[in-house]
């Protein structure tokens, strides 16, 4: 076919295309003498197509080629450069390529949106080189589709025109500058159109809300390969047992995916009956077990079920080729052993399986051994300690040993948070008094260990026998909670079982534990959530100005009154003992931080 012919045929077909559709109108040419266009096309809000309706107009050019494969997608397509120019200097265009196989009796129309900023970015990359390799995709046949890919590119053009010959700031760079108020991405749909599908389906810019400013500006990238989720609530069935309430729906222009837990999902291609089926083991001990359980039913029950509606999984064409079904039964019996063991130890975190290392395996073996099979470990060292820590990957529990008789190197292993020991303390007097067996944890141990019972705490103080050293230990125990917290403020458990443990001692007698200390405990406790209340603070300023407080307390005071100058005054008052044992209180953490880093603490009585 000679050129005329390609050209008259290629029009032709973009003006049949557009003209069936009812927001769209035509007035292309193929003998058009414009330098770089070949016409237009006229968009209208409404089917009538008359005068007052118009909405606007976009140039567009069309080009013909003979090809036999009209199978892509997708194609590529040389544009000259000049011509790219002259679209970024009109404001935009939309560019065609149609695709001419036997004879011009196979017609395939390609189309390019080509608004300023992608005209940019595409100018750039040229770099002076005469012709540019655009991208260009199926034009569709559905005119209400038609009418929305027109609509959305005269609407980004109309938006970009005022920054086509503008430096454009990267959303890092908005931010930076504290402008960036916002983003969004302006969704046209016509007919019908569901606008999650126009957003699917046709390219999306990104605009930027700058404050100060009405008009958004452009972001100079383009979102690829855009997607779409959701959760919702569903009933997942299989085998009669539930495994999960909710689905995720991912939707792209091509599939719909529906995803169960982590590791199973079902693709469904759009306008097809074909349905994909994929499972990847999650890393995640307690995730793996639920998803493991559930493709392991599946495949005997060769269905599924969401909210009742039965699925059918053919086995036959799914590949399992990788997926040893006894071997994995047998792996999935240790995975619940080990979620078991976590729940015993009350530990709420994970263990993700490619981070452990062969001994985690080998203290993992051990625990569940002991805690979950309830069986005695042997083949441990001799003499280890009553008490001890366990390490697995970066949990930390800790556990007490009972070695059996006879037996040197076999112990029962038990929860330390879970069993009654006997503890005792050895007084100045030589006498050994029962105390709770938490009394001996420090900050470090409550902030290190995974599987505190926090609500066993207290009543073990409680429960234990009541002299004045009980009151003493428990006082202790609540500054350890509290340094621990200031340790690891993620662990909101530890500051609320230091407030249980001051309402309980703010009743005992005060020649055991003066009412001032536990005031203060009280209250630094209440001042690491919020501020402190007039009648609060009233109470600290009480303190203060008693001539019998000591020194100590007098600090600590004023650090919750935030009177840095003062508390370092009395500081300075202290001796060296006492300004050390202060440091360690957890009262400290309310000094200053820059004095403590320029050492003005340490200094403040003119060492």
């Amino acid at each position: 076919m000679n050129k005329k012919a390609v050209e008259t045929i290629s029009v032709n077909a973009v003006r049949d295309s557009i003209v069936c559709s009812d927001f769209l109108d035509q007035y292309i040419t193929d003998n058009d003498k414009e330098p770089s266009w070949d016409g237009s096309v006229y968009i209208y809000t409404d089917k009538s197509k008359t005068k007052d309706k118009l909405k606007g107009k976009i140039p567009v050019q069309v080009k013909g080629t003979e090809k036999d494969d009209f199978s892509k997608e997708e194609i590529s397509f040389p544009v000259s450069t000049v011509d790219l120019r002259n679209y970024l200097n009109d404001g935009g265009a939309v560019f065609f390529v149609v695709y001419i196989g036997q004879k011009g009796l196979r017609k395939q129309i390609y189309y390019s949106e080509l608004p300023p900023i992608k005209l940019k970015i595409y100018l750039a990359e040229a770099k002076g080189q005469k012709t540019k390799s655009i991208k260009l995709k199926k034009f569709p046949s559905d005119s209400n589709e038609k009418a929305t890919i027109f609509f959305q590119c005269f609407e980004n053009c109309q938006k970009q025109a005022s920054f086509s010959n503008v430096q454009l700031l990267s959303l890092e760079e908005l931010e930076k500058q504290g402008v960036l108020k916002g983003i969004n991405i302006p969704v046209s749909a016509v007919g019908g159109i569901d606008p999650l599908t126009a957003l699917l389906k046709n390219e999306v810019y990104v605009y930027a809300e700058l404050k100060g400013s009405a008009i958004p500006q452009p972001i100079e990238m383009l979102p690829q390969k855009l997607s779409t989720e959701e959760k919702r609530e569903a009933i997942i069935t299989a085998g009669g047992r539930q495994f999960y309430t909710s689905i995720s729906i991912i939707r792209d222009v091509k599939n719909i995916t529906m995803v169960f837990g982590e590791s199973f999902s079902i693709k469904h291609q759009n306008d097809t009956e074909t349905f994909k089926i994929k499972y990847t083991n999650s890393d995640k001990i307690r995730t793996l077990a639920v998803d493991l359980d559930f493709i392991i039913t599946c495949i005997e029950a060769r269905s599924f079920q969401i909210n009742g509606v039965n699925f059918p999984l053919d086995i036959n064409s799914a590949n399992f080729s990788n997926f040893n079904i006894e071997k994995e039964k047998s792996r999935l019996n240790y995975i619940k052993k080990i979620v078991l063991l976590l729940d015993t130890l009350n530990c709420k975190k994970d263990l993700s399986v490619k981070s452990l290392t062969d001994k985690d395996w080998k203290h993992l073996k051990i625990l569940v051994t002991a805690l979950v099979d309830r069986k005695p470990v042997n083949n441990l060292q001799v003499d280890l300690p009553t008490l001890t820590t366990i390490k697995v990957a970066d949990l930390v529990f800790v556990i007490c040993l009972q070695k059996l008789e006879n037996e040197d190197n076999t112990y029962n292993i038990f929860d330390f948070f879970n069993t009654e020991l006997l503890t005792a303390y050895e007084n100045c007097e030589g006498e050994k008094l029962a105390i709770s067996q938490y009394a001996i944890l420090h900050a470090d141990d409550l902030c290190k260990a995974d599987n505190i019972r926090y609500d066993v705490l207290l009543p073990s103080f409680q429960n234990a026998e009541q002299h004045k050293e009980t009151i003493i230990r428990a006082n202790f125990f609540l500054l350890e909670l509290i340094k621990a917290f200031d340790k690891d403020n993620s662990k909101k458990e530890l500051l609320s079982t230091a407030k249980s443990f001051s309402n309980w001692l703010f009743e005992s007698d005060d020649e055991i534990l003066p009412y001032d200390v536990k005031l203060l405990n009280k209250l630094q406790i209440e001042k690491r959530e919020r501020s402190l209340t007039f009648d609060e603070e009233r109470e600290l300023l009480r303190i203060v100005e008693n001539s019998d407080t000591q020194e100590d307390v007098i600090v600590g005071a004023y650090l919750l009154l935030s009177q840095q100058v003062a508390a370092q005054i009395h500081f300075s008052k202290l001796n060296a003992q006492q300004k050390n044992e202060f440091k360690t209180y957890p009262i400290y953490h309310f000094w200053k931080s820059e004095e403590k880093e320029n050492g003005q603490a340490q200094n403040a009585d003119g060492e």
